[in-house]
């Protein structure tokens, strides 16, 4: 692909077709990075300034399965490549080095990146360095109530290995279950998908116990940059997601900080991170769910606040020196549209006013919409209201159209 001798190497989005794939777009295309993204024919994101669909000749956009011989035969001689999902993540790590050479991206070890994904070994891996967190039993084909301790079940749900191929099979991120019978049924569905399944503690407290670390570490395992969220509001309400939150300093969660900095350096991981923590009030100690070593959906609300990790992943696989990012701006909000679901629960409820409501969107981030980048947002809000219609109107949902380039 040819380039100008000042126009630094390219960008390849993996699979970018998520509003967290567009916020990447728009970091680096700020800064003059061409940006090129598969899988996002007639997706709301192909429509940003910055976006480059991958050429035509390149032939058809890979899955994790075939990027090796995806790169293999594309004419470039050196790109950075960013994987926005585990699956992606994984294939990335799996690289021979020749094409890790011509195609860098900074990422965790294969074997780092396996412990984060698998929540069972996760689970092995915390409870070894003694890191906060839920209790965690991993179930087998031959585990039964009986051959299971009864706090096993106590105050638990049931969890997946593996969230993302979880949650396109059942929809959901956990399952909720009654009685010890039920949780063995239950798990017994999620084997027959081919998937695996913990007992996991559900520790008690509303939304705004949750706290996210996000950061970046480089080549070196020096943490360039850190930032925190905390999430004030969710949808749906037990295994949902954030909808509504705040950026918080980070002394605020300091012990938090102190042992996911145990895990990343034990793991010599490098890259970006987002490590979600819930507060356990009955024992004061901030509990470690889960790590992601990819993007992830709110990466641009850490840019908004001043902490670009797309930014600082880009130049670190480069091997170019990435200046490290030490304060941030606390206190700014960020909402997105499945808060409205949230606040409505709330309304219902009693437990959050219209006023109240209001105010809390006023003045709130969100990262759809951009003034430099307004078409992604236009697009999304038109088709949303069209597609309202629709259904409405019983008319089926046609074929997202192609965009013609």
């Amino acid at each position: 692909m040819p380039r100008a001798e000042d126009t630094p190497p390219p960008a390849l989005i993996l699979g970018g077709g998520f509003l967290w794939g567009l916020s990447m777009i728009r970091s680096l295309g700020r800064r003059g990075v061409p940006v090129y993204v598969t899988g996002t024919r007639g997706h709301f994101v192909s429509y940003s300034r910055w976006h480059h669909e991958a050429p035509a000749e390149w032939g058809e956009p890979p899955t994790p399965e075939t990027l090796r011989e995806y790169l293999t035969a594309r004419p470039v001689d050196r790109m950075v490549l960013i994987p926005p999902t585990d699956e992606w993540a994984l294939a990335v790590a799996r690289l021979p080095a020749e094409l890790a050479a011509r195609f860098p991206s900074s990422l965790a070890p294969l074997d780092s990146l396996e412990a984060l994904i698998d929540k069972g070994r996760f689970a092995t891996v915390l409870k070894e360095l003694g890191v906060p967190h839920p209790r965690t039993v991993r179930l087998g084909a031959e585990d039964s109530p009986d051959r299971l301790p009864a706090e096993a079940f106590a105050n638990a749900f049931l969890k997946p290995c593996n969230s993302m191929a979880f949650r396109r099979r059942f929809g959901v991120k956990g399952l909720h279950f009654k009685t010890p019978a039920e949780a063995m049924a239950r798990a017994a569905d999620v084997r027959e998908a081919g998937l695996e399944a913990l007992l996991q503690e559900y520790v008690p407290g509303p939304p705004s116990h949750h706290f996210m670390v996000e950061g970046f570490v480089d080549r070196t395992g020096r943490a360039c940059g850190r930032f925190v969220r905390q999430r004030l509001r969710m949808h749906p309400p037990d295994f949902g997601d954030s909808t509504y939150m705040v950026s918080v300093p980070l002394d605020r969660v300091r012990p938090a900080v102190e042992s996911l900095d145990r895990l990343l350096s034990h793991l010599s991981y490098r890259g970006v991170f987002e490590a979600e923590f819930k507060y356990d009030a009955r024992d004061g100690e901030f509990k470690l769910l889960e790590v992601n070593g990819r993007p992830w959906y709110f990466i641009g609300f850490a840019a908004m606040c001043g902490v670009d990790l797309c930014a600082m992943a880009y130049r670190d696989a480069l091997g170019l020196a990435v200046e490290p990012v030490r304060r941030y701006e606390p206190g700014r909000h960020c909402v997105v549209g499945s808060d409205r679901s949230a606040c409505w629960a709330l309304f219902q409820r009693g437990q959050l006013g219209a006023w109240a409501w209001l105010r809390s969107w006023l003045g709130a981030r969100q990262m759809l919409f951009a003034w430099d980048d307004p078409c992604p947002g236009v697009v999304r809000v038109l088709r949303s209201a069209w597609g309202g219609v629709r259904r409405r109107l019983g008319i089926s949902q046609p074929r997202p159209p192609s965009r013609q380039r």
